[in-house]
């Protein structure tokens, strides 16, 4: 697992251009570019294919139902972050950019898996969802680190709410977290959460103060039928046209519900409460890509006591996701994170339990 490891970080400093080029950093430099030179049309996909051709060198990029180019459509501070790599180039710049992700996922793992070795995130940092988060250059390195660091600093919570702030680089991933935490009361917690929310804002809406409205009218397009989702909500795709909608909403809305009670059941051990929102955010987001199972790698790292087969499972499942067509990656996520959450929540338990870890709650 060492050299696997070793082996994910050196890929992105041999790669070719053309496989950085080939990834989603194009759409985070597109994005980098215009924030900085147009951010009044962050979100015109008219202007964004002419600054996407000029990020790729005029090499057009095929995705379904986007007009031959990947758009832009993350919150507007993803395009401040990504600005100074973009600043840097299209290559050198996207090899940083995953090198970045990588080493944000590894602080990550290590703050989620303390007390236990450094080692211990071997087997979450050297997995199959770790490699579709590098050869995607995508952002969930930076919410791992956010979910870690919030955990390693529950009894400070209001920096813990600090913390989980860059978990709003991906907020759609975090939705029963929140949940959870306005049930629970958690307001110092809520409270440095939505002041990091409230900085961002403020620094975007500065720079264009119509960007949120923008935003939530195209992020409504990266609900595809033949996409490889692995939410639930996703199934609600396979429903007749004027129905798809709210089938995607009331199913989105039944996995919150199911994850937010796994997580109450267990209310009074932090870390595996935390296990189940974390993994189940994937399950009941609006969208969310095999990519994103990275994030139940990172809940099996909060949970106290994952055994070597619930790795297993979380690998082949990914690798599933990752090729079959749809709708089988929203049928494998519901099996692959419906299994974390449930040993998360004890309702299945190993026969041979694993040594017991002291954690702070």
């Amino acid at each position: 697992m060492l050299a696997v490891a070793l082996g994910f970080v050196v890929y992105p400093l041999v790669e070719s251009g053309d496989s950085v080029i080939n990834s989603d950093w194009p759409a985070f430099a597109t994005g980098g570019r215009l924030v900085v030179d147009d951010p009044g049309h962050l979100y015109d996909l008219g202007v964004q294919r002419a600054v996407e051709r000029d990020v790729t060198g005029g090499k057009t990029l095929v995705t379904l139902g986007i007009q031959g180019i990947l758009p832009f459509l993350a919150p507007a501070w993803v395009a401040l972050v990504a600005a100074p790599f973009e600043a840097l180039g299209t290559t050198a710049g996207g090899r940083l950019w995953i090198l970045f992700g990588l080493a944000c996922l590894g602080l990550g793992l290590y703050l989620a898996a303390r007390p236990r070795a450094p080692a211990a995130i071997l087997p979450a940092f050297a997995s199959v969802p770790t490699a579709l988060l590098l050869l995607n250059a995508q952002l969930d390195g930076m919410v791992a680190l956010g979910i870690g660091a919030a955990i390693a600093l529950w009894s400070r919570p209001y920096l813990a709410g600090l913390a989980l702030g860059l978990t709003l680089m991906k907020p759609q991933l975090v939705l029963p977290a929140g949940a959870a935490l306005l049930l629970a009361r958690r307001w110092k917690v809520l409270a440095g959460w939505a002041a990091v929310g409230v900085a961002l804002c403020a620094v975007t809406l500065a720079l264009n103060p119509r960007w949120i409205l923008q935003w939530l009218g195209a992020a409504g397009t990266t609900v595809q039928p033949g996409a490889r989702e692995v939410d639930l909500g996703h199934l609600g795709t396979l429903m007749p046209l004027g129905a798809r909608a709210v089938t995607a909403a009331a199913l989105t809305a039944l996995a919150l519900a199911a994850v937010v009670y796994l997580a109450w059941r267990v209310r009074d051990d932090l870390r595996s409460a935390a296990a189940v929102l974390v993994a189940g955010g994937v399950l009941a987001s609006p969208h969310s890509l095999p990519t994103d199972m990275v994030m139940v790698a990172v809940a099996l790292m909060v949970y106290p006591h994952p055994r070597w087969y619930d790795w297993l499972v979380l690998s082949i499942g990914t690798a599933a996701a990752a090729v079959t067509p749809a709708p089988v990656p929203a049928l494998v996520g519901l099996l692959v994170i419906g299994w974390v959450c449930l040993r998360a929540a004890g309702l299945l338990t190993s026969r041979q339990p694993a040594p017991a870890v002291s954690t702070a709650r």
